[in-house]
Formats: C-alpha cells, sequence, structure tokens
C-alpha cells in the first residue's frame, strides 16, 4: 500500500520536490550580508586600464563556472530526488540520501556565492566605465536632476552616509516584501582592484527603468539622497544597469 502510496502525484510533490524547496531557502537566507562576498584579488599596480581589462577577463570565466555550477545543481537536484524515491520503497539508507542532500546543499550555496561574484562585478564595472562620462558632466546644483539615455543623476542636499542605509532598506522592504538587492555596500575588494572609491556608496541591483526602480530613485529624490542611476549595458563590457546611491565615485589616488 504505501508502494502506490509513493506513487501518487500530490505524495511525491511533498515527500520530495517541497523538501528541496525548503533546503535553497534556508541556503539562500544565509547569505545576508553583502560584504560576504569579494573577488579575493589584489589591487593592480599597473592601473586601473589594466585592472578593468583584468576584471572583464575575470567576469568572463565566472560567467563560465557559474554556469558549471548550475548543470552540477540541477544534476544533484535529480539525484536527490530519486534517492529518496528509492529510500521510500524500501531500497537504500537514510544515510545514503543525507549524502545526496548535503551534496545539492552545497551546490545551492556555490552557485549563490557565484551568482552575487557575477553580479557584484558586473556592476563595478559598468560603474567604472560610465563613472568617467559621470565625472566629464556638468556639475549640478543642489538637488539638481539630470538624466541622458545612459544614466540619470541627482545632486540631492541630503548629508549621505553608509549609516542612513538602514533607512532605505526598510523603506524598500516596507513597499515591496522583500530585501534591498544590495551589492557593495561600501568599499569591496571589486572597487580596490579598479582603484574605485566606492567608500561611502551603496550599489543596488534594479534597473532605474523598472517598477521598484522608479520608486526607489523617487523616494530617494523625495528624501534628498543623492544617487546615479545607470541604465544600460555596455556593448562588450557589461550588462549592470544599477542605482548607485551616494555621491559619484571618483578615482582613488595611487
Amino acid at each position: 500500500m504505501f508502494f502506490e502510496l509513493a506513487k501518487n502525484r500530490n505524495f511525491l510533490f511533498t515527500a520530495i520536490i517541497l523538501p528541496l524547496l525548503v533546503a535553497g531557502f534556508i541556503v539562500l537566507k544565509t547569505r545576508n550580508s553583502p560584504n560576504q562576498f569579494s573577488t579575493n584579488g589584489k589591487i593592480s599596480s599597473s592601473g586601473s586600464s589594466d585592472a578593468l581589462g583584468e576584471m572583464k577577463d575575470s567576469l568572463t570565466k565566472e560567467r563560465k563556472l557559474l554556469t558549471t555550477f548550475e548543470q552540477e545543481q540541477s544534476r544533484l537536484r535529480l539525484e536527490v530526488i530519486n534517492r529518496r524515491k528509492l529510500y521510500q520503497e524500501g531500497q537504500t539508507t537514510k544515510a545514503h540520501v543525507n549524502e545526496a542532500e548535503q551534496l545539492f546543499v552545497a551546490a545551492l550555496q556555490r552557485v549563490h556565492d557565484m551568482r552575487h561574484s557575477v553580479l557584484e562585478v558586473d556592476i563595478a564595472i559598468t560603474e567604472a566605465v560610465l563613472g568617467e562620462k559621470v565625472e566629464r558632466l556638468p556639475a549640478l546644483p543642489i538637488n539638481g536632476y539630470s538624466e541622458t539615455r545612459d544614466l540619470a543623476r541627482f545632486n540631492g542636499g541630503f548629508k549621505w552616509s553608509l549609516k542612513e542605509a538602514p533607512r532605505v532598506e526598510r523603506y524598500f522592504s516596507q513597499a515591496f516584501g522583500r530585501r534591498l538587492p544590495v551589492t557593495a555596500l561600501g568599499q569591496s575588494a571589486t572597487h580596490d582592484r579598479l582603484r574605485f572609491d566606492h567608500h561611502d556608496s551603496m550599489d543596488v541591483a534594479l534597473h532605474p527603468d523598472s517598477v521598484e526602480g522608479k520608486a526607489l530613485t523617487e523616494h530617494l529624490r523625495k528624501t534628498g539622497i543623492p544617487f546615479v542611476a545607470f541604465r544600460g549595458a555596455i556593448p562588450g563590457t557589461s550588462t549592470g544597469p544599477h542605482i548607485h546611491i551616494g555621491r559619484p565615485s571618483g578615482r582613488l589616488a595611487h
């Protein structure tokens, strides 16, 4: 009778698929702080141009590695499902099932970490390239706003610092019921390698033209918080539209 019950679709979903989804959710929730991620790279002594080229190469390699990790995650997910079915049928042990589950959870962790790393580097490259364009634009007056095809910038008069970041995160979570997708909070190893001063800024992985992106930039303007919203991808370089909260980043002194 139990074997027949195991064939039931609803039973399979409850006994096999649902626990996998719960395990994945637990893994993702454990990675709460964007500061836990870095590229583990050294500052390039050959200048920002060479560092940018190195970062582009690194990004290409990480994207390929992410694809490999995702394929392995899918394979392990199927292995867990198969071993759980065998266990329900009495053909394997609980320890055999646990082994597959642990490997699957580890694979989820690798995929989550690599996705964040790819996104952080992608956004940093976009900001480094378009940031030079921002530096050449005319200075804005206090509370001045300017918008082009590539980006929008607002020179809010609010005295911004990273101490105010929780206020922005709180607004977003209350408005949309999820965490603000912060990819960089302050200076990171990625910014060091690009020799980019990001010590008092935060990057948010939202497209400025999305519903959430528009709501966030409108909120920032109402509260006087400065930002630069990078809109488009850079052909052959990056695909990292995002919202940079804080003053525009400048170059670090050598």
